[in-house]
């Protein structure tokens, strides 16, 4: 579930598309943390997982609030931790860092007065031909338009998972551990929590095994975006300024 909803929960909350699509990259990184073979240390890995994924309390309403971490972590673009490493190299770290780093516009703070002020300064001698497009690349503002583009629809996330599995580096063997790292030193809780998530999988195997169908509705406009060195899904530009 997004950290937005775990923040706020409750029948008010509007569940958005950016909800749902978080939720794919939360699914993708709760199974590339619990499965894929890694020399980080099962206890680390079980508290990463816990806390990412499991963490929570009850407010004085008697609420129960989480995501915190999450919001934490896309916030400052290190989704999933750049501390977990895996036993054989592969694209799948750069893959969920990737479809992460749109939420940073979502969780972040956005650009200050002084940061749009810059920008404007920059623009305008790239416009003038002083200085090349790409010195606008690493400016906050220009990481917050870029990351809001991305969320306004379905389209670039689908591209970027298309367009992975032909990427170079991906490993001939990269299958999962057939283990859980959390039910190993977990605490009950936890323990709890994995069967659960076990229990829910298998449901949606069962009901996902006759094939896929498409929707027979329009999909939404593509969000035109700049080409940067994580993905090249797409043709268009943003527009600067």
């Amino acid at each position: 579930m997004s950290a937005a909803l775990l923040e706020h929960p409750g029948p008010g909350q509007l569940h958005e598309l950016n909800d749902d699509i978080e939720s794919f990259v939360h699914v993708l990184g709760w199974t590339v943390l619990s499965y894929l073979p890694s020399p980080t240390g099962d206890d680390v890995r079980t508290g990463w997982v816990s806390l990412l994924y499991d963490h929570s309390w009850k407010i004085l309403s008697g609420t129960e609030e989480g995501g915190h971490t999450k919001a934490n972590k896309l916030a400052l673009g290190d989704y999933s931790p750049k501390m977990f490493t895996l036993t054989e190299p592969s694209p799948i770290l750069e893959l969920i860092q990737t479809l992460a780093s749109p939420f940073q516009a979502r969780y972040g703070e956005p650009p200050s007065e002084k940061d749009k002020k810059i920008f404007e300064s920059l623009n305008a001698l790239v416009l003038k031909g002083h200085l090349d497009e790409e010195v606008l690349d690493a400016q906050p503002v220009h990481r917050y338009q870029l990351g809001i583009e991305r969320l306004s629809s379905s389209e670039w996330f689908l591209g970027t998972v298309r367009d992975a599995p032909q990427r170079p580096g991906w490993p001939a063997n990269d299958g999962a551990v057939d283990r859980f790292i959390a039910m190993i030193d977990g605490t009950t809780r936890q323990w709890q929590l994995a069967a659960k998530r076990i229990k829910t999988e298998s449901q949606l195997l069962s009901a996902c095994s006759g094939p896929l169908k498409r929707l027979n509705t329009s999909p939404p406009p593509t969000p035109q975006d700049k080409r940067t060195p994580l993905d090249d899904n797409s043709d268009g530009a943003i527009t600067r300024g």
